[in-house]
């Protein structure tokens, strides 16, 4: 391959600074790059006004921002499992945090990019159970799901290791697993008492107003309310005053900040090293945090801010600059599917997911009509264009939501009338989803009655990819 005379200047002024030339190849390097506990609404650059996120705008301004973008399973390890298998936990084994382990069967994606010429790398928080990343991943960092190391000691092993990287090693598979917002749990337990005024009052007028859907239709399933509204945190936190709660939330996004800066460090010796224009990036998180939202925090159930997360593919000069798709539902599901696409290697057996790569490249093709998530075992939640569908195994009371009229998810339509053909419609999609999974031992639910009332499957069942 012959080289420009630009080319072979900047690989003359990077020799002269230390920094490896870059050359330009024809397989990208795979950067995928993950936030803990991030709902979808906290970037600047999708809108948020309360935030600063200049490193994760400058992301969304290089490549394509899903804005439909749900996690597969809301919580950390099933999440995770979901993304590195491309199988929902139901059929790889974690449907729980640090309890069921991934299935001993199933390839992750450390070990599949390894097999077809790819470095596969990893620095940060792994946290899937029975998979010791060790045995997928060459490991720039030691450490367990919680975090051992901060989220800039892991950005500056990512740096180190962009700047030593020679041309001549080859591609790389680079999955960075950084902790925050995550640590927004640690301060709600240091703040369930009631308080007369903030620890820190010159941030008052610094609170975001209080939102529209603090408050929460009361009909919500059994499963859900044990789990969240008996608790003692929830029963504390029930009893906050309005700032309290714009309080927690002011300090979410400054959690938010703070792994900005170290998504910043990362992107920065990309473009040092010139590896920008031979590296796509991924950009997502596991799931969001409940934000005050319905008057909860943390994570493992359905409603928006805890589902809903950011995705941006960013390839310099191969991704649109700064587009935004408001159209497809994507599902945490997809990732796999999409790093392989763009490696140009296989996917793996039994994808449930679907490649991103058409579109960001806006060709036409057929998508999904509707998703689903799982959590918690046996909680499922069907996604459409329109509607959000809510159903727990054993559990009589079902949610559903217009998503249009109704985006804070304060009107449980179930028992309306008008939408009983909705619910219908919904509870057939989930029977034909679930009819197509092998569940684990762990994730299979046995009760014939699972897909009732009105739930069979439909006749013709869609082939997972149309989904």
């Amino acid at each position: 391959m012959s080289l420009t005379r630009r080319e072979a200047l900047a690989g003359a002024v990077c020799s002269a600074i230390g920094v490896p030339a870059y050359v330009p190849k024809r397989t990208p390097n795979v950067l995928f790059i993950h936030t803990d506990q991030q709902f979808a609404g906290t970037v600047a650059a999708h809108g948020c006004p309360y935030v600063r996120t200049p490193n994760m705008d400058r992301l969304a301004a290089q490549g394509v921002s899903f804005h439909e973008s749900y996690s597969a399973d809301p919580v950390c390890c099933p999440a995770r499992s979901a993304w590195y298998t491309g199988r929902p936990p139901s059929e790889n084994g974690v449907v729980r945090n640090d309890t069921f382990p991934l299935e001993a069967s199933m390839p992750d994606l450390g070990q599949w990019f390894s097999g077809r010429g790819y470095d596969s790398l990893y620095a940060g928080k792994w946290h899937i159970p029975g998979r010791p990343h060790d045995r997928s991943f060459r490991l720039l960092t030691q450490q367990h799901g919680i975090g051992e190391q901060d989220d800039i000691s892991n950005a500056r092993a990512v740096r180190e290791f962009l700047r030593s990287r020679r041309p001549s090693d080859g591609p790389f598979f680079l999955s960075l697993g950084l902790l925050q917002p995550h640590d927004i749990c640690y301060w709600v337990f240091a703040h369930t008492e009631r308080l007369e005024a903030p620890i820190y009052p010159d941030v008052m007028p610094e609170l975001p107003p209080i939102w529209h859907n603090l408050r929460f239709d009361e009909r919500e399933p059994e499963t859900f309310r044990k789990s969240w509204r008996n608790g003692a945190v929830w029963q504390h936190m029930s009893q906050w005053d309005e700032w309290q709660w714009r309080y927690y939330r002011w300090s979410y996004y400054r959690h938010v900040e703070m792994v900005d800066g170290a998504i910043g460090m990362v992107l920065d010796a990309l473009e040092e090293t010139k590896r920008d224009r031979d590296t796509v990036v991924v950009f997502t998180s596991d799931h969001g945090d409940g934000m005050g939202a319905h008057m909860l925090w943390q994570k493992m159930y359905f409603y928006e801010e805890v589902v809903r997360v950011p995705l941006v593919v960013s390839w310099r000069g191969h991704t649109p600059a700064g587009a935004d798709d408001r159209e497809h539902l994507v599902s945490g599901l997809d990732i796999a599917p999409t790093l392989c696409d763009y490696a140009g290697i296989e996917p793996m057996p039994q994808q449930r997911g679907r490649s991103l790569k058409p579109l960001v490249e806006r060709r036409k093709v057929e998508w999904r009509d509707y998703l689903v998530s799982e959590a918690f075992t046996t909680g499922r939640m069907v996604r459409t264009a329109t509607h959000k569908f809510i159903k727990y195994h054993g559990d009589a009371t079902e949610q559903l939501f217009d998503m249009h009229s109704d985006r804070g998810e304060m009107q449980n339509l179930i028992g309306s009338g008008a939408a009983d053909e909705t619910a219908d419609a919904m509870r057939r999609m989930l029977a034909g989803w679930e009819a197509h999974l092998v569940p684990s031992s762990a994730g299979r639910i046995t009760d014939p009655a699972w897909n009732s009332p009105g739930s069979q499957a439909p006749s013709v069942r869609p082939s997972l990819p149309a989904t």
